[in-house]
Formats: C-alpha cells, structure tokens, sequence
C-alpha cells in the first residue's frame, strides 16, 4: 500500500511544474535505493506530511460539495420552474410568438389588480387544460 501511494506520488509530483522543497527533497529521497537511517526518517515525515495534505485536501472538497449542494439545489429548481413556465407558453401555441410581444402581454396582465374576477377565471381555465392534458386529450 505505501509502496504503490508512493509511486502513485512521485508520478505526480514529477508530472508538477512548481513542486515545493519538500516535495523536492521526497523525490530525490525516494529515488535513492540505499537510504541511511536519517534520510529514511526524512522520507517517512514527508510521506507522513503528504498523506496529510491529501487527506486535508480530501475535506476541503467534501465541505465544498456540501456548501455548493443547496446552491447547486436551488439553481436546479429554479431551471425546472423556467422549463415548466416555457411549457406553458408552448401549450397555449404561444411558443413561436416574439419574445418582445409575449414580455408585453405579461407585463400588461400584470397590471390587472389581483383581486380582479379574471384571475379566478383564468385559473379555472388553466387548471381544466391541464387536466386534461395529465389525463392524456
């Protein structure tokens, strides 16, 4: 197991343009067949190290993920709701008029006091339609 992470190491280290002195001195340790006690303590504290930067390196993704997750949540619901939104225009044949004249009409409607009987009456109509598209007419 150290052997091969050791392998797997100095394969990336060497492929690094800018390796730091210690990784420096963990290459041309590594590479010496015969190492003396003190070179081999040498070695053994620079793995030690890197295994440690990996694992640290390791956590930094992990709280990434975790900190990217809701945002990354939200930007899906938010992408679904504008799909679900486009749908709409398509059912009411209205996705191949110009988005100048639709942004228009629903900037108008908007101006409509929500308390106006046409709300009530729009949502009814909007509801039946999809009703019966889910039961398949």
């Amino acid at each position: 197991m150290n052997n091969e992470w050791l392998s797997e190491k100095i394969t990336y280290i060497s492929a690094l343009k800018n390796p730091s002195d210690a990784q420096k001195l963990l290459l041309e340790l590594a590479q010496i067949q015969y190492r003396t006690p003190e070179q081999e303590k040498k070695l053994n504290a620079l793995i030690k190290a890197e295994k440690a930067i990996d694992r640290a390196n390791k956590q930094k993704i992990a709280v990434r993920k975790l900190l990217n997750a809701e945002k990354e949540a939200e930007r899906k619901a938010r992408t679904r709701h504008l799909i679900q939104l486009g749908a709409l225009f398509e059912i009411a044949n209205l996705d191949q008029r110009d988005p100048a004249e639709l942004l228009g009409v629903l900037l108008k409607t908007a101006e409509i006091d929500p308390n106006d009987e046409k709300w009530a009456i729009w949502h009814k109509l909007g509801l039946d339609i999809l009703e019966n598209r889910k039961k398949g007419n």
